[in-house]
């Protein structure tokens, strides 16, 4: 199938709210309880904390949940899974079939189809992926859209990668990461994250809308799930459902924790932010009423798993 991936921006239905007016504290794992701060950053600072909104939501839409999160198997049993398996397996077969398609059709570029826009590329294919792949289709939007600060993808800790919309050697940048289970958008200084530990793995300094950026998003050949499955069954995996469920629970059981459960980086989402002391604040932590409704049935299901199998689905990686 050949879809055409827009780099458009979305909107929030009507029956939007923000997460913490449903969600409790401990169920979005912020860092206490919530303070409902207002913060004042800049006009540029808050005009990214809308274009990261967008692009979040762009990404969940195209890609869904995180491959290696523990709530995306407990709602989906294994589809997110197992296409986050089938982008890291195929990320760079992917990404060079997307390479040689870009020389032909620039082939007087000055340098090859960046390595992030190429990921982005193979994951929109799969149309899932771990946590690189979100930040490298995040990156890759952004660059598509163009940004009044500097870009950064970004490791945290080694072993995690987001993305960041500003330079925090000179201001509190932006945080960008549609892998989170709940999206929200916050600033590095509200985050859970350790400034210290954040490494810079690719950087965009350019303002203007990169027009490569935005060919490796469009007309993307995508995988149907059912082909992903026959490929992975064919090798180790059972099929998507409750057995699939059980391998992935049995494999945590077996190994160190490989599956996380990461559900807001805010250390309090319902912090919200103005440019203008004389202007409302408006959350970051926005999501649709039916998203809220499954996302709490998610979160309760599968702390009542963790409680009855710390051994299995308790064993988690958490911020």
């Amino acid at each position: 199938m050949m879809r055409i991936f827009s780099s458009g921006s979305s909107r929030q239905t009507q029956q939007s709210q923000p997460a913490h007016q449903s969600l409790s504290a401990t169920q979005m794992q912020a860092s206490g309880p919530f303070q409902h701060q207002v913060r004042v950053v800049s006009p540029q600072t808050l005009q990214s904390m809308d274009l990261a909104a967008q692009v979040q939501q762009e990404v969940r839409t195209q890609l869904g949940r995180g491959g290696n999160q523990w709530l995306p198997l407990v709602a989906d049993k294994g589809e997110s899974a197992m296409r986050g398996i089938m982008a890291v397996r195929a990320t760079d077969r992917f990404s060079h079939e997307a390479s040689e398609r870009f020389i032909q059709r620039f082939p007087d570029a000055a340098t090859g189809l960046d390595r992030a826009y190429a990921s982005g590329h193979s994951v929109l294919k799969v149309q899932g992926a771990h946590c690189q792949g979100f930040a490298d289709l995040a990156y890759t939007h952004v660059a598509a859209r163009g940004a009044n600060k500097p870009v950064f993808n970004t490791l945290y800790n080694n072993d995690h990668v987001l993305v960041l919309l500003g330079d925090k050697r000179q201001e509190d940048p932006v945080v960008l990461d549609a892998w989170q289970h709940l999206p929200i958008v916050t600033t590095l200084d509200n985050s859970k994250l350790d400034p210290g530990r954040l490494d810079v793995i690719q950087q965009r300094n350019d303002p203007r809308p990169d027009p490569h950026a935005q060919w490796a998003l469009r007309h993307v050949r995508t995988m149907p799930m059912a082909e992903i499955e026959d490929i992975l069954t064919s090798t180790t995996y059972p099929p998507v459902g409750k057995k699939f469920v059980k391998h992935m629970v049995e494999s945590a059981r077996a190994n160190e924790p490989g599956r996380y459960d990461v559900r807001s980086l805010a250390k309090d989402p319902s912090t919200r932010f103005t440019d203008d002391p004389a202007r409302a604040a408006k959350p970051f932590d926005v999501m649709s009423a039916s998203s809220l409704s499954s996302a709490r049935r998610t979160i309760e299901k599968y702390e009542q798993a963790a409680a009855a199998d710390p051994g299995g689905y308790g064993k988690a990686k958490r911020f």
